[in-house]
């Protein structure tokens, strides 16, 4: 009999894949946690936000931070790739399952696969906004919030914080021994915490000034 893909697969390349991803996705997380304190920065004033662009700007640090995050993103993918079902069969297989199972984390990590094709796409669209309109400036961010991007940025920031905390929750859960309940908490209370910070911060940017 012919031996499955999955097992016929190095399980040293495995090894290394996973932790990849798992190392990726926790930079990831910090990458996240780091920006949000960044742009929180506006909720003192526009020129509290824009003598931190400026600082980040000359000493290239906000030119490494975007290269580096997109370098750490693209290992990331390459790490977690291979448990994504690719085929909509599969995907049907998959959320079967789980209407079988009715397990709570499986749940949670399809909901995670969702939420990182969606940060895919809404990234890079982030990215290349920002990009098109540097350099970083708090009146600039502020237009955008109060013209055509906040229900964007409220999605994308669902999304990746969910997608962060489930990365988190599932790798505790994997390679710690913590009481998944307990675990939960204290996942979501920073989540929370990290998720009220952005939305001070958007509040801030949409009632920033005369800007429309």
């Amino acid at each position: 009999m012919e031996k499955p893909e999955v097992l016929g697969r190095n399980p040293k390349v495995n090894l290394y894949l996973e932790a990849a991803g798992m190392v990726s996705g926790l930079l990831l997380v910090a990458f996240l946690w780091v920006h949000a304190f960044l742009v929180a920065t506006v909720i003192p004033g526009a020129a509290t936000f824009d003598g931190m662009a400026r600082f980040l700007e000359k000493y290239y640090l906000s030119y490494a931070g975007i290269g580096l995050g997109l370098l750490i993103g693209l290992v990331h993918v390459a790490g977690v790739a291979r448990r994504i079902p690719a085929s909509y069969r599969e995907q049907r297989a998959v959320w079967r399952v789980a209407g079988r199972m009715r397990h709570t984390d499986t749940y949670i990590w399809a909901f995670q696969v969702v939420t990182g094709l969606v940060i895919l796409v809404a990234a890079a669209i982030h990215i290349w906004v920002v990009l098109a309109d540097w350099p970083l400036q708090a009146a600039k961010s502020a237009l955008r919030v109060q013209t055509d991007y906040l229900a964007f940025y409220l999605i994308l920031l669902l999304v990746a914080e969910y997608h962060a905390a489930a990365g988190i929750y599932r790798q505790l859960v994997k390679w710690a021994r913590f009481r998944r309940r307990s675990l939960a908490f204290a996942v979501g209370t920073a989540t929370a915490f990290i998720l009220s910070v952005n939305l001070a911060a958007l509040w801030a940017l949409f009632h920033l000034g005369a800007v429309r």
